[in-house]
């Protein structure tokens, strides 16, 4: 009777729901555009993530002890342009939060990527100029650069200090696998990854600034740091940001933008601005998008917009697009523009 009852505990504790709030989520987000370039015909394309990637995600919190609360938090990529089906991971997320703040673990959005969301309108549409040049630009800090996102990841989020809040992550093996060990000629190869950010917010003011120091074998390789900030007017809301990065080399380059949204009716106009002042010869690019957004329900809203980059030579800066463009299509094209009419559905 005794292995019985054991035996029936066991199997409860592994079948039983778990008792927290589980949410699923989502987006879609899917248009056409007529994209265009230096020496190549225009052509029209269905394309996906014109206004925000979509995406497919699960939440589940639940109280603990000591009035803290357990976060477990999981989102996939989405295209609905192909037959992909659910993609690369955007977060897959443990957390503990409480009156100290939050920690987590797991693959991270980073402080950088929520910096790049505050400051740049733009941000996660696929027709984001900031996002375009920082990517191609070879900066860490933003919502497409090389530390958006961080493997093997922990991180920080203070309580809100009278409107400050910091934040740190730090990735324990940026490059995957390898941990401490060294290559054939002994040279250690880990890289890590370490952000520190902190922003305040105050009324219609917000400003805010990361810093970053990725390294490798413990040397650092790359420091970036960015300030950004944006100012609600009423009839409109300003943004403003600048980043600058370098190798231990001494080269880098930076990169600014400004951009504002000003509500019109149940929609708003949106503009953004972007370049980047590279030290690698030709390699300077800039682009600007303007977009009309409406909204047709709490979760439901169209858009359209023009976007269009500019690159000192061809092969340089952005390649001649935005993320919108698939990169065989207009790689390496030294001007191109286009226009996307699409929907966006929040569920």
């Amino acid at each position: 009777m005794q292995k019985k009852i054991i035996a029936l505990a066991i199997a409860a504790a592994f079948s039983a729901p778990a008792m927290a709030e589980v949410t699923v989520y989502g987006v879609v987000d899917a248009g056409v555009a007529i994209v265009s370039g230096d020496g190549l015909q225009g052509d029209m394309l269905a394309i996906a993530g014109g206004l925000s990637g979509s995406r497919l995600g699960v939440t589940a919190v639940e109280d603990v002890a000591y009035g803290m609360k357990a976060v477990a938090k999981v989102e996939y990529a989405l295209d609905p342009s192909t037959n992909g089906g659910i993609g690369n991971a955007r977060q897959e997320m443990l957390a503990l939060a409480g009156d100290f703040g939050t920690v987590a673990t797991g693959y991270l959005q980073t402080t950088g990527y929520d910096w790049a969301v505050k400051f740049d309108p733009t941000s996660g549409s696929a027709v984001s100029p900031l996002q375009a040049v920082t990517s191609a630009g070879g900066f860490y800090i933003g919502s497409a650069a090389a530390a958006a996102r961080a493997p093997r990841a922990v991180a920080y989020i203070s309580p809100d200090f009278g409107g400050i809040t910091v934040a740190a992550n730090y990735t324990t093996d940026y490059n995957g696998g390898t941990g401490d060990a060294a290559n054939a000629s002994g040279t250690e190869t880990k890289t890590t990854a370490m952000l520190f950010s902190a922003t305040y917010t105050a009324g219609p003011l917000a400003v805010g600034g990361v810093y970053l120091d990725a390294s490798v074998g413990g040397s650092s390789a790359w420091t970036e740091f960015s300030i950004g900030g944006s100012y609600d007017l009423g009839m409109a809301k300003l943004f403003g940001t600048f980043q600058s990065g370098e190798n231990a080399a001494g080269n880098g380059g930076t990169a600014m933008s400004f951009g504002a949204v000003a509500p019109v009716g149940a929609g708003a106009v949106a503009g953004s601005f972007a370049s980047t002042s590279l030290d690698a010869a030709n390699s300077n690019s800039n682009g600007f998008t303007v977009a009309y957004l409406q909204g047709l329900s709490k979760t439901t809203t169209a858009y359209v917009a023009y976007n269009s980059y500019s690159n000192d030579s061809t092969g340089a800066g952005v390649g001649g697009g935005s993320v919108i463009i698939p990169t065989n299509a207009l790689g390496g094209v030294k001007n191109s523009s286009l226009i996307a009419v699409g929907l966006n559905k929040k569920f």
